[in-house]
């Protein structure tokens, strides 16, 4: 691919993000942005730096923010309300935007370089906790939790936190201690009936398997997995910093590594009255199709002498929540609901 082929590329890339994704998921800065950034060869060249299979806006916007969030003074910063603690001022931010990515040209570059995407959006819980409900009745036992791109596995504590579905009828049902520090909220949608929900749900051990763990005792991975949130989402800022909380005082097993060469030693040890579940949530698109396979085999070969219940969010666009049950070397997977990638609201 040519330089000018590369630019035309991300261009598209860029403006898709502006015109679908961004407004999709509430961020009108990041649309104004992704916009501006569609007509600058200069920033295109160096969103361009990221690492293969990183998403380039993703992973530019990231950078900023993580420079901004560590103390880098700019007057961009006024765009930031997590930073700022005020609203927007009604200006555009694209070209202070533009200011700061070139004045800091090669401090983004680096952490293009370098980094990835991690984020561990805690909210997908919402999508979590049903289907793992219906694992929970079907198995009649305690469940081996894996999750695979698990980030900092916060989401491995998901009935560590408090939950409140809004039904379209006005119903509110909810879930989970009330006093939990972690809240979430989320939308049903659509004439299907979320399965119900047990009192509790009874987990025996709560492992993640990711290429590169982050640590939130770590302040350095910690301040990148917040610069993954989108600035608006000033909710999602505070609910990661409570998931970290949550989990310094009730750590989880993290394993660096392919989940393809991780995972088998992990399901050789879980004792046979537990029930093997891995899941993912908005993963696999990051995993090659050889991955993918490899993944399958696994489990593939686990359900030779065990189930094991397979949950994914995964999908572009609009993901879907399925649930697949692997046994005796055989898949049979069920689709269960339509979602918002970050969980906001699932149509059953």
């Amino acid at each position: 691919m040519t330089e000018a082929d590369r630019i035309v590329h991300y261009r598209n890339v860029f403006h898709g993000f502006a015109r679908v994704e961004a407004p999709g998921l509430d961020s009108p800065m990041y649309a104004e942005l992704a916009y501006g950034v569609s007509l600058d060869d200069e920033l295109l060249a160096l969103a361009a730096l990221k690492r293969r299979g990183q998403p380039a806006p993703n992973m530019l916007f990231a950078a900023a923010q993580y420079l901004l969030l560590g103390g880098v003074a700019h007057p961009l910063a006024a765009h930031y309300p997590i930073i700022a603690g005020t609203p927007r001022p009604p200006v555009p931010a694209f070209p202070l935007f533009r200011d700061f990515c070139l004045s800091q040209r090669g401090r983004i570059a680096e952490l293009l370089r370098v980094r990835r995407t991690q984020t561990n959006e805690v909210r997908r819980c919402a999508c979590l906790l049903p289907a793992l409900a219906l694992v929970a009745r079907e198995a009649s036992a305690p469940l081996a939790l894996f999750d695979v791109g698990a980030s900092a596995g916060l989401n491995l504590n998901f009935d560590r936190y408090a939950y409140r579905y809004r039904c379209q009828g006005g119903e509110t049902l909810r879930w989970g201690e009330e006093d939990a520090p972690v809240r979430i909220d989320a939308e049903l949608r659509g004439d299907g009936a979320m399965p119900p929900l047990p009192p509790a749900i009874e987990v025996a051990s709560r492992d993640g398997i990711d290429l590169h763990p982050v640590d939130v005792q770590d302040a350095d991975q910690l301040l990148w997995l917040r610069a993954l949130i989108w600035p608006e989402h000033e909710d999602r800022h505070q609910r990661l910093l409570d998931a970290a909380t949550v989990q310094q005082r009730s750590p989880v097993r993290l394993h660096a590594g392919d989940a393809a060469d991780v995972l088998p030693g992990l399901l050789e040890v879980v004792p046979p009255e537990h029930a093997v579940v891995v899941y993912s949530t908005i993963t696999l698109y990051q995993f090659s199709p050889e991955q993918r396979r490899r993944l399958q085999d696994v489990l593939k070969a686990a359900s030779l002498v065990r189930t094991v219940w397979q949950i994914a969010l995964e999908g572009d666009g609009t993901p879907t929540l399925s649930i697949t049950r692997h046994r005796h070397g055989e898949a049979s997977t069920t689709a269960l609901a339509k979602a918002s990638p970050h969980g906001w609201w699932m149509a059953w």
